[in-house]
């Protein structure tokens, strides 16, 4: 007879009263539609019917509202839906932020703030900048030329930046900040517009190019304004 011994059974074995199922999977799955199986007889007792009323009038009447809201917005542009009465769903274009709607009536767009070394180098001369850090008022002029760049609507107010975003393409990068990503917002039509009057009516260059150009002409036409104060 062996010294060794089975140590007793503490508890019979779940699967011992149903021997087809012996895998832990298969019993794990038993128990799951036993469950659900009865919740539904419990939700049915209790309240008849809850369910289709929840589908049918809640999540319908919500349905009914965000389309409808979605449709007044889009009405409050400038006419570049599809003009068939549907629900306009928000496309992201290239240097947009994902998974976000652009703003009624304006355009987002996500561009790298730069400048050239020797213009930020200019931003100590001007009147109040001391004791302030470069960065600092980097920051200050880039909030003030967002303002600016959503008030653009069309060739008349880019003509004065246009020599000086024509000179921010040809600066190597390497003679430019190091920059900071931000978000704006342009009015529908300026974007086109940006594109035209930098010879590139066909849209081959990067969105996030040709607006970063014009934020970096808005910001230079900022300095120069202070410094001859």
């Amino acid at each position: 007879m062996s010294r060794f011994k089975m140590p007793p059974r503490v508890a019979p074995s779940p699967a011992a009263g149903e021997p087809g199922l012996q895998n832990a999977a298969a019993r794990l799955r038993s128990s799951r539609d036993v469950q659900a199986r009865l919740l539904e007889e419990r939700r049915a007792t209790a309240e008849p019917g809850l369910a289709e009323d929840i589908a049918s009038e809640g999540f319908g009447k919500a349905a009914v509202e965000t389309a409808t809201s979605s449709s007044e917005e889009d009405g409050d542009g400038d006419g570049d839906g599809d003009g068939d009465g549907g629900i306009a769903v928000p496309t992201c274009n290239t240097g947009d932020a994902v998974g976000k709607p652009n703003r009624p009536g304006k355009r987002k767009l996500i561009v790298l703030f730069r400048l050239p070394l020797t213009t930020a180098a200019r931003i100590a001369s001007i009147q109040g900048a001391s004791g302030l850090s470069e960065a600092y008022v980097l920051k200050a002029l880039a909030k003030e030329g967002r303002a600016a760049l959503r008030e653009l609507k069309g060739d008349a107010d880019l003509e004065p930046l246009l020599s000086i975003a024509n000179d921010m393409r040809s600066v190597p990068a390497r003679q430019m900040t190091i920059g900071e990503a931000m978000t704006v917002y342009l009015r529908h039509g300026t974007l086109d517009a940006m594109h035209s009057a930098l010879g590139d009516p066909w849209l081959i260059l990067p969105k996030a190019t040709v607006v970063g150009a014009f934020l970096a002409a808005i910001v230079t036409r900022l300095i120069e304004a202070r410094l001859e104060r």
